[in-house]
């Protein structure tokens, strides 16, 4: 006989943007919530589609993988697409040895009813400008928001001048 897993989660509609995801019961800290799932496509297929709603260019359910692949959350995906970014996430995405699958795990003990979030960490090739920043502006709210999802270069220390 399957043994049946527990639902941790439900999808509804974010406060913060669009849809989200909400813990269905107290999750504890540790907790391999569910998987990202989707097609598994090439970067430069991912780049062709791009944007894939014009009218919103920088959303996408894309998850770019280590070994090169990207999944594809909006072709054959399931709910993990709909969980938002957080600069103090309660959960991380944790790739598997191999860098083919994803899973979404709960960093610490999440109440009943708390939206579900980790940090999508974006990498952009080259310079980060203040458009790229507000194009891919984060939302959350956190004392810690860094203003954007994008992954930031750690800042420089400025040299005393030596006189």
């Amino acid at each position: 006989m399957k043994k049946s897993r527990p639902v941790w989660h439900i999808v509804k509609r974010s406060n913060l943007h669009g849809n989200g995801v909400f813990a269905a019961q107290d999750i504890p800290a540790g907790t391999r919530i569910l998987n990202y799932a989707g097609k598994r496509i090439t970067p430069e297929q991912a780049d062709d589609m791009h944007p894939v709603n014009p009218d919103d260019p920088f959303h996408t359910f894309f998850f770019a993988l280590s070994s090169g692949k990207v999944i594809d959350g909006g072709n054959k995906g399931n709910d993990a697409r709909w969980i938002n970014h957080a600069c103090s996430p309660n959960c991380q995405a944790e790739e598997n040895a191999d860098g083919t699958k994803v899973r979404i795990v709960a960093l610490r003990d999440i109440k009943k009813g708390e939206e579900l979030f980790y940090d999508y960490g974006l990498v952009i090739d080259g310079k980060i400008t203040k458009t790229l920043r507000k194009q891919y502006q984060c939302l959350c709210g956190s004392p810690k928001c860094r203003g954007t999802m994008l992954t930031l270069p750690p800042e420089r220390k400025k040299r005393k001048n030596q006189g």
